[in-house]
C-alpha cells in the first residue's frame, strides 16, 4: 500500500486535511468517512464490523477507503480510534480526478487492491478453519513480518475468546512449537508448527 499513498500524498489535492482525534471515538460522529480516505499518520484505528466485531486494525502508514474509492456507497465497517491518532483525510474526488490526470496512479492502485484481495482471501481462509488450534497455528505460520499484535487484538483477529487464545498458546509452548510471554510470541519449531496446522 505503501507505494500508492505515497505517491497521493506527494501531491497536492484540494480539500486535503489533518486531523488529530482522542482515543475511542467513532469517527463516523467526526466527519463523513464515506466521502474520505483516511490515512493514518500515527496511532491505530479500529475496523469494526457493523455488527460490532473487529474486522481489522490499521496503523501509521495505512489506509481506510482505498478499496472503494470508485463507489459512492461507504463500507459497511465503522473506523474507531484505538489510541489517539494523528489522521489525514483526502476527499475520495479530488483522489479520482488526481488519478485521471496521472496514468502511473493508476497503476499503483491497480497494485495495491490485488494486494488487498490477497489480504481478504487469506482472512477468509483463517476464519474458515474451524480449530481454534489450528487456526493460532495457521496464524503464527502466516506473519513473518512485524511484531504480532497484543493478545486482545489477536483473540478479536482470530474470532475467538482471550482464554482460548492463552490456552491454545500454552498448548503450542507445551508441544516446543512457540515460547511465549505477555509482550511477545516467538515461532521455535516451524516444522512442529506445520504439524499442529495440518493434524
Amino acid at each position: 500500500m505503501q507505494g500508492f499513498l505515497s505517491l497521493i500524498l506527494d501531491r497536492t489535492i484540494e480539500g486535503r486535511r489533518s486531523v488529530h482525534l482522542r482515543k475511542g471515538l467513532l469517527l463516523d460522529d467526526v466527519f463523513p468517512t464515506g466521502r474520505m480516505v483516511v490515512v493514518i499518520d500515527s496511532g491505530e484505528l479500529e475496523v469494526r464490523c457493523r455488527y460490532g466485531g473487529l474486522a481489522n486494525i490499521l496503523t501509521a502508514g495505512e489506509a481506510y477507503g482505498i478499496a472503494n474509492l470508485f463507489c459512492d456507497e461507504p463500507l459497511p465497517g465503522r473506523l474507531r480510534t484505538r489510541s489517539d491518532v494523528e489522521l489525514t483525510l483526502l476527499p475520495k474526488a479530488a483522489v479520482r480526478q488526481l488519478m485521471d490526470r496521472d496514468t502511473g496512479l493508476y497503476h499503483a492502485y491497480c497494485r495495491l487492491v490485488n494486494r488487498k484481495l490477497d489480504f481478504l482471501f487469506s482472512r477468509v481462509e483463517l476464519l474458515s478453519i474451524k480449530s481454534n488450534r489450528r487456526r493460532v497455528a495457521c496464524y503464527l505460520l502466516s506473519e513473518d513480518e512485524g511484531p504480532l499484535p497484543s493478545r486482545d487484538a489477536l483473540a478479536d483477529y482470530l474470532a475467538m475468546g482471550r482464554s482460548a487464545l492463552f490456552r491454545e498458546l500454552g498448548y503450542l509452548e507445551s508441544v516446543g512449537a512457540i515460547s511465549y510471554s505477555a509482550q511477545d510470541i516467538v515461532v521455535l519449531d516451524r516444522e512442529r508448527l506445520k504439524e499442529v496446522a495440518d493434524a
